[in-house]
């Protein structure tokens, strides 16, 4: 049978099923409807759903089938009106049975049907903790020890609820730069830890956490500890729509559950799944989950999406072709195939990994990143399996880490949808809205870093503040004695000059300008002068601010630029440089 794809929408007396069934015959559409549940077949299409609330068939029921598109609309009556059916866009939790589906704290979990013998938690405890709001997240437990035989005959587990082996056989023969686990398939769960701690260890560069700790202000490191993302905006929105309704004030008990339906029914609206998003539920696997230790679980998720959040937000929102990598290393669940045990070392390794692989290695960006976890987390169930959803579309387009879809993140948004308790997942938000991480206890000196950089900063600008007050004493060391040399030509007369001018073997050329520029300010009569030299001369003269009408000052200030200029630019012996020597002076001098 084929599970046709679907859409449930509801309002305050009825539920909407549309229904995607091409090329069947109306006379073949089959309906069922019993309290909770809802059946559909039409020959290959089967599909059932379970409901939250109790649906009946009456008078006010219809369906109808529009034969060209191939939608089937169903209208069903709610029994209790005003009744707010939970999760309707979350198709999976739809498509589960009664026994598959979650105990939200509204009705009672069910017993698994297989019960560990001798294990450490019995199922009466694992019901009460999946229903705890004050679930212990720092209660230290032990993992098992791999029995040697296993591990010699390849019988270790990993991946979501440990449940997979054999698939990580052959990750070394791949261009695989996520797994850092050098044998996947013998390693004990210890070794992995051991391994990893060494890895991290030797890739934290010193320089680089310094390094950026100083340019934090940068423009890219900026922007990302300061970009808000979109499920951060629903969290202070739906915040801001709760403190309008004080449940406290409400006398009566269901007056609080309408209140606590509005509130739900917000939540929902702002949280939309798009068709794709749809569409990934629909072909998530189905499976019934018998879940061994739930507290690792939970806390991989928190790795998972911290991982996730991080990129996110240095990305501002837009994976990239290097997001599948990013999130992987980063994510110790990923690269290590960790299993937690407590909350303090679940976020102690994401600070570490923070720390030590992606592009920006910020003590801030990782603390905005948890921030971000604990919106998630707090927007509850249909939050997190958006995100979740969004790894997964960045893992599957990958042709090396679509691994991590199938080891972990399908399985995840099997169980977000069925087993996860809301109480739960908010329960562990609150633990880490409240958590507090010193720099100490992710195992590297900071604070000694940070101040090594502030000092190293501090040396450099008086270094660089040193050096410039030397140049500039050199230059005007030079720039003096130039103009001592030029003071005392001035006392030379006209004759000396011209003489010391050609006894240096100056160029002609620049005799030449300097004795038609006398010539022009001595003569009366321009016509003593040709054009071309006026037009020349009279070029130097507008250029020049203060033209001295004294001889022997005019040709003093003439030569002093000509010294200058072979200070300044003695590389530029051109005729033209030279004829501009007047004109170039005034701006020179006036520059120093």
């Amino acid at each position: 049978m084929i599970t046709p794809r679907f859409s449930v929408r509801q309002d305050e007396k009825q539920v909407f099923i549309t229904i995607r069934a091409p090329h069947v015959r109306a006379q073949a559409i089959e309906f069922d409807v019993d309290e909770y549940q809802f059946k559909f077949f039409a020959s290959p299409y089967y599909l059932r759903l379970t409901f939250s609330g109790k649906v009946v068939e009456d008078e006010t029921s219809t369906a109808s089938f529009d034969a060209a598109r191939g939608d089937i609309t169903v209208v069903l009556s709610k029994q209790v009106v005003g009744e707010q059916f939970k999760n309707l866009d979350m198709l999976t939790s739809l498509l589960a049975t009664a026994r598959e589906r979650d105990a939200d704290g509204d009705t009672k979990a069910i017993r698994p049907i297989i019960e560990e013998i001798g294990g450490s938690i019995s199922t009466e405890d694992q019901i009460a903790i999946l229903n705890d709001d004050d679930f212990e997240w720092e209660l230290p437990q032990n993992l098992p020890q791999a029995d040697s035989n296993e591990l010699l005959m390849g019988q270790v587990k990993y991946g979501f609820n440990e449940q997979y082996s054999g698939v990580l056989a052959h990750v070394h023969s791949t261009a695989n730069e996520v797994n850092e686990v050098t044998d996947p398939e013998h390693q004990s769960a210890e070794e992995r830890r051991e391994q990893r701690l060494a890895t991290e260890d030797a890739k934290f560069d010193d320089a680089y956490y310094m390094e950026n700790y100083m340019n934090d202000d940068d423009d890219e490191i900026r922007l990302s500890i300061q970009f808000k993302t979109e499920l951060f905006s629903i969290l202070r929105q739906s915040q801001k729509a709760k403190k309008k309704i004080d449940l406290d004030s409400v006398a009566d008990t269901a007056s609080a559950q309408s209140h606590a339906n509005i509130e739900e029914t917000s939540l929902s609206d702002m949280i939309e799944f798009t068709d794709n998003e749809k569409k990934m539920m629909m072909d998530l696997p189905r499976k019934t989950h018998i879940i061994a230790d739930r507290q690792a679980v939970y806390l991989g998720l928190v790795d998972i999406l911290f991982s996730y959040s991080l990129d996110h937000r240095i990305n501002q929102g837009e994976p990239t072709v290097e997001s599948a990598w990013a999130i992987g290393v980063v994510s110790a669940t990923f690269s290590n195939l960790e299993q937690f045990s407590t909350l303090k070392s679940t976020i102690i390794t994401c600070f570490r990994r923070g720390l030590s692989y992606p592009l920006y290695r910020n003590w801030e960006l990782c603390e905005k990143a948890l921030e971000d976890v604990y919106a998630i987390l707090k927007l509850g169930r249909r939050a997190v399996l958006k995100a979740l959803l969004e790894i997964k579309s960045i893992f599957d387009k990958h042709d090396i880490y679509y691994i991590y879809s199938k080891l972990y993140i399908d399985d995840y948004c099997v169980w977000i949808q069925t087993l996860a308790s809301d109480k739960a997942i908010r329960s562990l938000a609150h633990k880490i809205h409240h958590f507090e991480i010193d720099k100490d206890e992710v195992g590297w000196d900071l604070d000694a870093l940070e101040d090594l950089a502030l000092q190293s900063s501090e040396s450099e600008q008086e270094d660089d503040g040193e050096g410039n007050q030397y140049k500039v004493l050199d230059l005007k060391e030079t720039i003096n004695a130039a103009l001592e040399e030029s003071s005392a030509m001035a006392n030379l007369s006209l004759d000396a000059q011209v003489d010391s001018e050609k006894t240096d073997n100056l160029n002609q050329s620049d005799l030449s300008t300097g004795k038609k520029l006398v010539q022009f300010i001595d003569s009366d009569d321009d016509n003593d002068i040709s054009e071309a030299d006026k037009e020349s001369i009279q070029l130097k003269k507008d250029g020049h601010e203060q033209v001295q009408q004294d001889d022997s000052e005019d040709l003093a200030n003439y030569m002093s630029s000509s010294v200058l200029r072979n200070i300044v630019k003695p590389d530029r012996k051109s005729e033209s440089d030279k004829g501009d020597l007047r004109q170039k002076k005034g701006p020179l001098v006036e520059m120093l």
